[in-house]
Order: C-alpha cells, then sequence, then structure tokens
C-alpha cells in the first residue's frame, strides 16, 4: 500500500499558487511520495497542501495533460503507472528525438561548456550528500541545457513532454547508479561538446540512454510485483 502523504515542505505561498501545487506534486512523483496507480484523493491532498481544491484541480488537470497523471471517469485522479510497451514507446521516441537533438546542436561557447560542467560538479556534490532529489533534477538542467543549443524548438518541446512521461521510472536509474560513472559520461559527453565530434556525442548520448531504459524496465517490473494500485488504462 501507499505510504503516508508527506506534509507540504514548500513555503506556504509558494505553495498555494496554482504553478507551486504543480511543482509540489510533480515532486512527490517523481520522488515517489506518490507512487504508480496511487489515487489522489482531493479532499486529503488539500488539507495535506493546506490549500483550497480549485488550485488543487487545476495543478490535477495540468499534471494530466503532461501524463503523470490519468484522469477515471466517476474515480477521480491516479497516478499514471506506464505498462512495458509503453515505456518502451517513450524511450524510442526519446531516441529519435534527442538524436536529431544532438544532429542539430550548435557548438557551445567557452562559456556554456563552463557552464555544463559546473552543473556536473553540482551533481557530483549532490550525490555527495545523499540528495537523490537534486541529483535528479541537476541531471535534467544538463540534459536540458545540451538539448537547448539546437534550434528544433519543437522536438525539443516534445523530448521534455516524454522526459516528464518517464520522470518516476528514471529516478531508478538516479537512485540505484553510481553517480560517479554518470557523471564521468557527462563529462564525456561534454568533452565531445567542447571537441566538436558530433559522432562521438551521439555514442556517448546512446550509451547513456540504455543504461536508463534498463533501469526504468526494472523499476516497472518492480511495481508490478508489489501492487501498488490501480494501473493506468
Amino acid at each position: 500500500m501507499p505510504g503516508k502523504i508527506p506534509a507540504a515542505s514548500a513555503p506556504i505561498a509558494q505553495t498555494r499558487s496554482v504553478a507551486g501545487v504543480i511543482n509540489r506534486l510533480r515532486d512527490m512523483i517523481i520522488n515517489r511520495d506518490l507512487l504508480p496507480g496511487q489515487q489522489i484523493r482531493q479532499e486529503e491532498m488539500a488539507r495535506v497542501l493546506g490549500i483550497s481544491r480549485v488550485p488543487l484541480r487545476e495543478a490535477l488537470r495540468v499534471l494530466t495533460t503532461e501524463g503523470l497523471l490519468t484522469h477515471r471517469p466517476h474515480q477521480g485522479y491516479f497516478v499514471t503507472r506506464l505498462s512495458t510497451e509503453e515505456l518502451e514507446q517513450i524511450h524510442n521516441l526519446l531516441e529519435f528525438l534527442e538524436t536529431e537533438l544532438i544532429r542539430t546542436v550548435r557548438w557551445p561557447s567557452s562559456d556554456e561548456v563552463a557552464r555544463l560542467r559546473a552543473i556536473n560538479r553540482e551533481i557530483a556534490k549532490a550525490a555527495d550528500q545523499r540528495d537523490i532529489a537534486a541529483v535528479n533534477r541537476l541531471n535534467r538542467e544538463l540534459h536540458r541545457a545540451i538539448f537547448r543549443l539546437s534550434p528544433m524548438a519543437v522536438y525539443l518541446a516534445e523530448a521534455e513532454k516524454f522526459w516528464t512521461m518517464g520522470e518516476p521510472y528514471r529516478l531508478l536509474h538516479v537512485a540505484t547508479t553510481d553517480t560517479a560513472i554518470a557523471t564521468e559520461e557527462h563529462d564525456q559527453l561534454i568533452d565531445a561538446l567542447a571537441a566538436q565530434d558530433r559522432a562521438l556525442c551521439l555514442r556517448i548520448l546512446a550509451h547513456h540512454r540504455r543504461e536508463t531504459q534498463e533501469a526504468a524496465l526494472t523499476m516497472l517490473v518492480g511495481d508490478k510485483g508489489h501492487g501498488t494500485g490501480l494501473a493506468a488504462g
């Protein structure tokens, strides 16, 4: 059974805005405070977050469009649990989108390379502090900064959407992988960008993506084994 929903940790003013509620719920899903298949009971969630149900309902609608929640008529909102087939489709789409983004990135300036390296150092620091949520957030920030070097805005927006849908499962990769290996791979990717070696960038990214996919599939099997609630349709 899912655990008790933790109380809101963000400042009250931030949590009560619609954007604040969206961010709080998204974090709870990504960090697995809310488990795949778990129902969002609106009265209880509004009480936990200290808000009215109006901003909560709007936040639930937004997260449903992102794919993190599933709405069932006459039942309510549930944390989406992806099937193996759906997760594989997401990864196949990301493989296409990320490959095209890397194929079209402009080469970063020295300042941009320095910024990428700084983010990677922050990842290592967060890992030393065992702050998995920060590692996950910074990891996404690093990849987003690289992909934003591409002019393919539509591809980037789609990649962002699929990253969000698979985020609860990607977190296992962050939580179970030696961060030293991940940051070393990041350094290799940044080095390849600095060296303007596109073929090497593509090879490193493909290897990095395969590891994430394997961890995500492992988590999905574990979710099914633990019976965490109603599966998404």
